[in-house]
């Protein structure tokens, strides 16, 4: 089964019963038929083998350490949303390195989320949140908000529902979005082939086929 055949087919299961790292590593895998799952994996495994199982030791030793750092210079680059590829490189974007915190997280026993913002994403632990794209760096819930705000330049004031964790099947869209916005700027053909399939393995992104049809043009 090809990557984007088996994303399509675990993406409707229920979510407890899938592994975000899986889950995301085959976005990236559809559009790279030449890496393969368990090499990704193995990736995560030899990550969560060099930190001991806390909060600090995750940040300090994937973020802190600059062994994980966010792609600012070429931020649309889509490799930044390919796990593997990101594992490899050492290079990403706000979510891709939440969930590598995430998975590394759940393989030592560190309960890690996703916090998904407008205009950026972090990570929470135990009530403390943290920017993998800033070396780590950590934030109380009262500096939350001004830290956002700086970051993103956002002047609203943040909805403190966003704040709460972000589930598997939201981080997969929004990773989604984010491969949509590079994409559709790319325009190649193959490229936006893959994605349709993916993203229309979504019931909720059904009022996109008409777009999809589009993106296809080139194959009629």
């Amino acid at each position: 089964m090809d990557p984007a055949e088996r994303f399509v087919e675990l993406v409707n299961r229920p979510m407890p019963h899938a592994h975000l790292d899986l889950m995301a590593g085959l976005i990236g895998l559809a559009f790279d038929p030449g890496a393969d799952v368990d090499s990704m994996l193995l990736g995560l495994d030899r990550l969560a083998d060099d930190c001991t199982p806390s909060f600090d030791s995750i940040l300090s030793t994937l973020f802190a350490s600059g062994r994980l750092l966010g792609n600012i210079a070429d931020y649309g680059d889509p490799r930044n949303s390919y796990l593997h590829r990101v594992i490899e490189r050492g290079l990403g974007i706000p979510i891709t390195l939440s969930v590598c915190a995430i998975e590394v997280g759940r393989r030592l026993g560190v309960p890690i989320q996703g916090v998904g913002l407008p205009g950026h994403f972090l990570v929470v632990c135990d009530g403390e949140y943290a920017d993998p794209v800033h070396d780590g760096a950590r934030y109380t819930p009262d500096e939350l908000e001004p830290a956002w705000r700086q970051i993103t330049g956002i002047t609203t004031a943040l909805d403190r529902r966003l704040v709460q964790p972000t589930h598997t099947r939201s981080i997969l869209l929004r990773m989604l979005n984010n491969l949509k916005n590079t994409m559709v700027a790319i325009d190649e053909p193959v490229q936006l082939q893959v994605l349709a399939r993916l993203r229309a393995a979504f019931p909720e992104l059904a009022s996109e086929h008409g777009e999809y049809a589009r993106w296809l043009r080139h194959w009629n």
